[in-house]
């Protein structure tokens, strides 16, 4: 059996774990790490159905983010996700198929929030200014929250991203990877580093982080700014949610203009050096190699697919002017 390729069967199994309209229908909408339904009876009903890629989480893991998300609404911080008990009462739904049987698929059907993603296209200076003001509230929540002694997530740092297994794979076997660029990274790679060596982990710039505040994880609809999936919060850097948030858009025209709005968002939660401003661009860089890795690993979703034939080549700008900056 396929991942990627769930069969309908499997799919009303699925269906069946959770309390739902009869008349309600599946339909795939995002490939990644996981696969994500929409789960609708039109007229009466929506949810949205996530089914985890076997092996990439474990219970633990997804009982944690999980556990984070019910945190965050107690305490009304910002607008996250809801999710949904199944008819056994748990969050968590497992299912066993025949290939799956060892290492049974984790399933978790959220609540569906009405909006629409932010377009790249549009001036974001407003949107970048309130993710300033959202990361910095779920730093300062973090800081606060005394955790569970069970809770686990990764780690986002130098070892997970650069180390000897790297958890989305390596920079160096992307696509486009040859010539002048393996040399260029690899500088861009080892200047990076050193920096965030030197800046050091600490309770204060480091912990628990959504890890993926980028255009595609928000909804918008009237004033209200939602942030959507939380499958890759763990512990990093807290700069490490702007480079997130600037995704994709590393070598945007605008980029330097959203940076100071999300400075200036962050600002009124929470105070940010001068040397923290400055690291921002070392952490860009950081998250630019990472969604190389992440574009050569992931060769059959869509976006990584179509990203693939020039995203080394604009990786690689961005490191020559990353390095110009820091010499």
């Amino acid at each position: 059996m396929r991942f990627d390729c769930l069969s309908e069967e499997l799919l009303l199994k699925a269906l069946a774990l959770w309390d739902l309209p009869e008349i309600a229908e599946i339909r795939l909408i995002n490939i990644s790490e996981n696969l994500t339904y929409l789960v609708e009876a039109k007229g009466t009903y929506k949810s949205i159905l996530r089914v985890h890629r076997p092996g990439y989480r474990s219970q633990k893991e997804i009982v944690s983010e999980l556990l984070w998300l019910a945190e965050l609404q107690a305490e009304n911080l910002i607008s996250v996700p809801t999710a949904v008990n199944g008819i056994n009462g748990s969050v968590i739904q497992n299912l066993t198929t025949v290939t799956t049987s060892k290492q049974p698929m984790n399933l978790v059907l959220f609540e569906f929030i009405d909006g629409s993603h932010p377009e790249e296209t549009e001036d974001q200076q407003d949107l970048f200014c309130s993710l300033g003001q959202m990361a910095a509230t779920l730093h300062i929540q973090n800081q606060r929250w005394l955790k569970p002694d069970n809770f686990y997530r990764q780690h986002w740092n130098l070892e997970t991203i650069f180390g000897a297994k790297p958890l989305w794979g390596k920079w160096q076997s992307a696509p486009g990877i040859s010539g002048e660029i393996l040399p260029l990274l690899k500088r861009a790679e080892v200047e990076l580093a050193n920096h965030l060596l030197a800046f050091g982990t600490n309770k204060k710039n480091y912990g628990l982080i959504h890890a993926d505040m980028r255009l595609a994880n928000l909804l918008v609809k009237n004033d209200q700014l939602t942030l959507i999936d939380f499958d890759d919060c763990g512990f990093g850097w807290y700069l490490y949610d702007f480079a997130a948030s600037a995704s994709f858009m590393e070598n945007h025209p605008q980029l330097k203009s959203y940076q100071q709005a999300w400075i200036e968002g962050y600002n009124k939660i929470s105070k940010l050096s001068k040397y923290e401003e400055r690291m921002l661009d070392s952490f860009v860089m950081m998250r630019r190699l990472a969604l190389l890795a992440w574009v050569g690993s992931h060769a059959e979703s869509d976006e990584p697919r179509r990203l693939a034939p020039y995203f080394a080549t604009e990786t690689a700008e961005l490191a020559e002017s990353y390095l110009t900056k820091t010499d």
